[in-house]
């Protein structure tokens, strides 16, 4: 976590009050409520005090008040009646409480993933992400339902049993009066340890979802390279040290219920030991010592219920501190565009003037890069690994946004062009299919919200796979999901390029689209793809050089630099990189 995140998550608990929004009246309803019960609570012994010392006074006197005595077990009643009775609307009250904080919180983490950075998601492991949304949410919410009112209430009491104390017998009282800080100072120790290891333990747990979500997410490719035994070891390893921490963490919070009721033993004992002698010297009545005694019993609960209730409220205030260090990240900035797209359409001319770029500030990966690609013309992007061939396209889209030098659409500076109204003109599809959870129509449609059915079959069959679609038990409403789809990897792959074509954008951006599917297929898609390509500007990341023979231009790239831009046979005649690459075979992934 970085020094600003640990700052901010420092003020967790005013930030949780201030997201409770509407509730705070509520809120400081159920306070009040709670104020209220438990001083019913703890003015109860009180009366049976008087209730005792009525007693005495009859076996002594012989003198009795039955109608008064009456009126004491009423009073004494309706105390506890009250005193346990409001529970219902407390508990009532903190659920509505903590789902509607739960709910307005996963609303904004909702918004803040769709803003976040390309960066964010290049950076952070999607379980850690996914355990902030979901199992840490969840506990905030528990906390807030069960764990607060406990703290609340208890600590209520045990002040409101302390007053108590003080009006029946200052000199007995001084005995919580010393014993209660000196707890609480004991408390807080083990609660500051206690809160730094349930962070470590969260922590490790985001790790292991997130190698869970990785694994399982390509459970094929982990077992077709016989990887299983590796990621069961990882996971075992990650186990154990999950097991650790978590065992460190519940052995360290384990001693607040412990010291707590060490305390209040002692102070009982103390409190049996001076009130017997002051009952012996006369200063203390009957009904006073069976006041203290129900105080004594009254006191060791919350003592306790406390360092319950605080061990728990620390790890709600950990998962809380996770769920802000999120809606802390940095975000995309917020736009001012300075123009807007042509009204009578975009041509798709694309130039790069000078641009340099990297991905940290002290790391130059792109020096000088410029280049035109004329309104629909094709161009290929060639050149080894790390080349700077899909930094390029990020550059493109304004996935990230270049250091020095300018890109320009059409003439406009695409960052003076809104990321919205900029990446409308672009359709993309990624050597990576994605697919998600919905109907063969939804995915497709995915391109062109609203897209009538007759487009969406019209793109499918553009796409050549109409004829797979037809063939499912339930065609174009055929559910199907990433994880779980009888779909082959070159189907996933033509329902993208559909998405792709039923879009009908100005720009292409073709990231080795068809190398998924088998030759036959390839060939056909090629075709499409091709025809799909007229009029429009269309830039292909090569992996195999052979498929880019026919472009327009091939820009070869090398360490983040262009090194050489011709047709194919301008650059196998100046026998440069691209001819030596091409000669060899060799393609970049």
């Amino acid at each position: 976590m970085s020094r600003q995140n640990k700052s901010k998550t420092k003020g967790v608990i005013p930030r949780l009050i201030k997201d409770t929004g509407k509730n705070r009246a509520r809120f400081g309803a159920v306070i009040v409520v709670i104020i209220l019960i438990k001083l019913c609570l703890a003015y109860a012994p009180r009366v049976v005090s008087n209730i005792t010392d009525t007693m005495q006074s009859f076996v002594t006197t012989g003198n009795y008040d039955f109608g008064y005595l009456l009126i004491l077990c009423a009073v004494l009643a309706a105390l506890y009646f009250v005193g346990y009775g409001a529970d219902g609307f407390i508990n009532r009250s903190l659920v509505k409480i903590s789902q509607s904080l739960a709910l307005t919180l996963r609303n904004r983490v909702g918004e803040k993933l769709n803003r976040l950075t390309i960066n964010y998601s290049d950076t952070h492991p999607l379980g850690d992400t996914q355990s902030r949304v979901t199992g840490d949410m969840v506990n905030l919410s528990n906390g807030i339902e069960s764990t607060l009112p406990s703290l609340l209430g208890q600590a209520i009491l045990m002040a409101a049993i302390c007053v108590m104390m003080l009006f029946t017998n200052v000199w007995l009282a001084l005995i919580y009066i010393i014993a209660i800080p000196v707890t609480f100072i004991g408390l807080r120790i083990i609660a500051a340890r206690t809160k730094k290891e349930f962070m470590k333990t969260n922590r490790q747990l985001g790790k292991m979802n997130s190698l869970v979500s990785d694994t399982y997410s390509n459970h094929t490719i982990v077992k077709a390279y016989c990887r299983v035994d590796e990621k069961e070891a990882e996971f075992d390893e990650m186990n154990r040290e999950f097991e650790r921490l978590f065992i460190r963490s519940r052995f360290t919070s384990g001693f607040m219920r412990p010291f707590s009721d060490l305390m209040a033993k002692i102070s009982y004992i103390l409190l049996c030991l001076i009130g017997g002698i002051m009952m012996l010297n006369g200063t203390l009545t009957l009904g006073g010592f069976t006041a203290f005694l129900f105080y004594g019993n009254m006191i060791g609960v919350p003592i306790a219920e406390l360092s319950v209730a605080l061990n728990n409220f620390q790890d709600s205030l950990s998962s809380a501190g996770r769920i802000y260090e999120l809606l802390d990240e940095e975000e995309e900035p917020a736009e001012t565009p300075k123009s807007v797209l042509p009204a009578d359409g975009v041509k798709g001319e694309i130039r790069f003037e000078n641009v340099k770029f990297g991905y940290t500030p002290n790391k130059t990966l792109m020096h000088d890069v410029s280049f035109t690609a004329e309104p629909g013309c094709t161009m290929a992007i060639a050149g080894p690994s790390g080349a700077g061939k899909t930094t390029l396209i990020n550059l493109l889209m304004r996935f990230y946004d270049i250091q020095d030098g300018v890109i320009r659409l059409d003439g406009i500076n695409t960052r003076e062009l809104s990321k919205r109204d900029l990446r409308s003109v672009f359709g993309m599809v990624l050597q990576e299919t994605w697919i998600f959870d919905g109907t063969i129509a939804d995915n497709i449609a995915f391109g062109k919200p609203g897209a009538t059915r007759s487009e969406i079959i019209k793109a499918a069959k553009t796409a050549y796979c109409d004829s797979f679609i037809q063939r499912l038990p339930n065609g174009y409403d055929t559910y199907i999901s990433a994880e779980n789809s009888s779909l082959s990897a070159g189907e996933k792959q033509l329902l993208s390029i559909a998405r792709a074509i039923i879009a009908d954008p100005k720009v292409l951006i073709l990231d080795e689209a068809t190398s998924q599917v088998d030759t036959k297929t390839e060939e056909v898609i090629t075709e499409a793809m091709q025809a799909m390509m007229k009029g429009r500007t269309s830039f292909i990341i090569a992996h195999r050089l052979y498929t880019i023979r026919n472009a327009d231009k091939i820009i070869f790239m090398q360490d983040g630099d262009i090194r050489e831009v011709g047709s194919h046979e301008e650059l196998l005649e100046r026998k440069g990189c691209y001819a030596a690459m091409y000669a060899s075979g060799v393609s970049a992934e």
